[in-house]
């Protein structure tokens, strides 16, 4: 009898040959698009993907099922690999100017790594109920990041001001509005930076 703890030992050398070699398939698949993603081709053809991914349109196809199986999983691939950009170090402690330039690093480095991903995850989020959460998922967690390193600014406001300082550095520093900044507006990332510091120390600095 097989233990859940052990490999199963009904494979065969083959089997697991085949499994491996499928494995590495599917993640070049997933590589591919997402190079397509960042050259700004966001909704790229299954013909597209199997011709940069070295391998048959055929074989996309039989990796997943259907073009949104397929934009799922890229986009799961994706968030999983840029998982620990999401975390601030030392979220919340020390002087208002470290905490500041802290948070807003930490979104432009999730922006640089994702933001070409997220304009796709935007295209399809009104029609796939799973990329809309994900997005509003990510979108809580930004928001719950901003009430957490600057509690201390926030605690000495009153009830409206807080209100109003939390949702407008929230809206500033979705990856929404940093696309807004870097490519319809055209600003740097070091000219964005510089915009979101200025903005958000004013919102949390000016007196109730």
């Amino acid at each position: 009898m097989n233990t859940p703890l052990l490999p199963e030992t009904s494979k065969t050398p083959s089997v697991d040959g085949r499994t491996a070699r499928r494995d590495r398939g599917r993640t070049a698949v997933l590589e591919a698009a997402l190079d397509l993603f960042e050259e700004e081709n966001l909704e790229p053809t299954p013909e597209q993907i199997a011709l940069r991914a070295g391998v048959s349109t055929r074989s996309v196809y039989r990796y997943f099922q259907d073009r949104d199986e397929l934009v799922r999983a890229i986009i799961a691939h994706k968030q999983l690999k840029i998982l620990p950009l999401f975390h601030i170090e030392n979220i919340g402690k020390g002087d208002l100017d470290s905490r500041l330039s802290r948070l807003v690093d930490s979104r432009l480095r999730v922006y640089d790594a994702i933001g070409a991903t997220a304009r796709a995850m935007a295209i399809k989020a009104s029609s796939d109920p799973v990329i809309s959460e994900q997005i509003q998922f990510r979108k809580s967690v930004f928001r719950e990041q901003i009430e957490v390193n600057f509690r201390q600014e926030f605690d000495r406001m009153t009830s409206s001001h807080r209100n109003n300082s939390l949702n407008a550095i929230d809206a500033l520093t979705q990856l929404d509005s940093l696309d807004r900044f870097h490519v319809d507006l055209q600003l740097s990332l070091d000219l964005t930076r510089e915009l979101l510091i200025a903005s958000i120390q004013a919102l949390l600095t000016t007196a109730s």
